[in-house]
């Protein structure tokens, strides 16, 4: 299982060896907190899932991990069935230039797809003022 760490400024997702084979990734995914513009619980993943995989897994209604590229940009998917999923959705950039290749500290994605026994959890501490404190709060995902 992934495990999500929160931070005042930053998401860190920590995925295993397998997560990273199946995604086609070699690093953890860091994403910008303050770009975050909604955070919801769903229990169907897979309604949320649009595009072409590109790289990454797909069992139809079982299991997916990786990018998806679709016409909001690209989106990063670790579903599972039977697991409730939290739906992340990000500021895009204002120049679809910007996705391309590496632009910083933070990976780029208009969305992630996270399943999590601990969704509830983790969308309470997406939503925690943080005033400047780096108080790492972590979930197992996946």
């Amino acid at each position: 299982m992934a495990r999500v760490e929160v931070h005042a400024d930053r998401i860190v997702i920590q995925l295993t060896a397998a997560e990273k084979l199946a995604a086609v990734r070699r690093h953890d995914i860091t994403l910008d907190r303050s770009m975050i513009t909604s955070a919801v619980i769903t229990e169907d993943p897979w309604v949320w899932i649009h595009g072409v995989r590109s790289p990454g897994t797909h069992v139809p209604g079982k299991y997916a991990a990786g990018t998806w590229r679709n016409l909001t940009g690209r989106d990063f998917v670790l579903a599972r069935s039977g697991r409730t999923a939290v739906v992340i959705d990000f500021e895009r950039p204002e120049h679809p230039d910007e996705e391309k290749g590496w632009v910083g500290e933070f990976d780029r994605y208009s969305r992630v797809i996270l399943s999590t026994v601990h969704a509830a959890d983790l969308v309470r501490a997406l939503r925690l003022d943080d005033s400047g404190a780096d108080a790492e709060v972590g979930y197992s995902a996946g």
